[in-house]
């Protein structure tokens, strides 16, 4: 049987079962990434606090949801100023016992990869009600949050995930999942990368726009930093710099690759070190729950060709914390040897190992005081050099 006469519905996709058979399965009441059960799960919220970061130029909603309390950073500088002036505390005071580690996550930057999106409003619907959408208590996970404040964005581009028709990737072809999420250039033939990177904004350039871009054809994730283009770039960044989050983890899809971490690029070696050892327990964790071959853990360097700078570079450089890609795999059906990593992941199987990675964050988050001045350092380069003051002490 093959898979060009099964073709995706509202209930059902094609899956390519252990015997090599392509058959129809069904897709879960739990698998919620719609825009409409991201409105759905947000009405849930009693326990945290809802607020709307922007307007998209669809005229949707941005939501961030906040669980936890607030810290006092006791701000007084930049993160540049503070750092020129060896003293990350001048820019967020992380030293204090009454300080609570917070981490970020973030769902579809691009609106085709909302895989995060469904392990998102799990989440959060398991935070609010004591299950998940599936009915699972998941106690592990809420046990390892206990503590923690957690920021969740459930979806950044909600132009892009709107312009979707599908409730999941999941059972999509490689064609397919190009439309959808890269979408056609105007002479019809689809937008592949890295080519769909030759414009920004896009728009123009598209018949079918995908759900990379939001409404205005920007990839966030490849906005101008400096003077962005999008109001949901901006919101993030207003995330980053007044919450200052230890550890954001942005949740990608990758096609079928095996989940990982992926790019780092300009980044302080405490910030590398971090997502080293994050990685390494997330490699344990996945072993552990005997899905280890789902996970790839690509090594931490700078890349010596043209390193990648994007949305996740620049949160580093405007706040100097870990700012980390997580991409899942997507359980696409692909032509047999399409690619070497080719590895066709179940529903069930891609939010299993978004909760593994929830859980693997908050236990690293707080099994050691990953929030230390990383500029500790510097201060041994200078001391004993002014006799007027000591390095941290504002001069009288």
């Amino acid at each position: 049987m093959s898979n060009k006469v099964l073709k995706a519905n509202d209930v059902q996709v094609p899956r390519t079962c252990e015997d090599g058979v392509v058959r129809m399965v069904d897709i879960p009441d739990w698998w919620r990434g719609s825009v409409q059960d991201i409105e759905d799960t947000v009405r849930l919220v009693k326990k945290g606090h809802v607020e709307v970061l922007c307007e998209t130029p669809g005229k949707r909603p941005v939501y961030l949801i906040r669980y936890g309390k607030k810290n006092d950073l006791k701000r007084t500088a930049t993160y540049s100023s503070a750092i020129g002036g060896y003293n990350y505390s001048y820019y967020a005071d992380k030293r204090g016992e009454d300080y609570v580690p917070t981490v970020a996550f973030i769902g579809a930057e691009h609106g085709g990869e909302f895989e995060g999106v469904v392990a998102l409003n799990n989440l959060i619907k398991n935070i609010e009600t004591g299950t998940d959408y599936a009915g699972n208590e998941n106690r592990e996970l809420m046990e390892a949050l206990e503590g923690l404040n957690l920021l969740i964005i459930p979806c950044l581009n909600v132009d892009g995930r709107a312009r979707i028709p599908l409730r999941t990737m999941a059972g999509q072809d490689y064609e397919g999942f190009l439309y959808h999420c890269h979408g056609t250039w105007k002479n019809g033939s689809l937008c592949v990368h890295p080519y769909v990177k030759q414009y920004s904004p896009i728009k123009d350039y598209c018949e079918h726009l995908g759900g990379y871009y939001n409404d205005d054809g920007v990839n966030i994730v490849h906005d101008n930093f400096f003077f962005p283009m999008a109001e949901e770039t901006k919101a993030l960044f207003r995330v980053a710099d007044e919450y200052v989050p230890d550890i954001s983890i942005h949740l990608h899809g990758g096609g079928n690759a095996r989940n990982q971490f992926y790019q780092f690029n300009y980044l302080p070696n405490r910030v590398k070190t971090l997502i080293t050892e994050l990685n390494d327990q997330l490699e344990a964790a996945s072993n552990a729950a005997g899905i280890g071959d789902h996970f790839f853990k690509r090594e931490v360097k700078e890349y010596e060709d043209i390193p990648c700078f994007n949305v996740q570079s620049a949160w580093t450089a405007l706040c100097g914390e870990a700012a980390i890609v997580y991409e899942s795999n997507q359980g696409l059906i692909y032509p047999k040897g399409k690619a070497a990593w080719d590895r066709c992941l179940t529903m069930d199987e891609i939010y299993q190992h978004h909760r593994i990675l929830f859980e693997t964050t908050f236990k690293y988050l707080k099994s050691k005081k990953v929030y230390p001045l990383f500029m500790e350092g510097y201060f041994k380069e200078y001391e004993g050099q002014s006799k007027e003051f000591k390095w941290g002490d504002t001069p009288k």
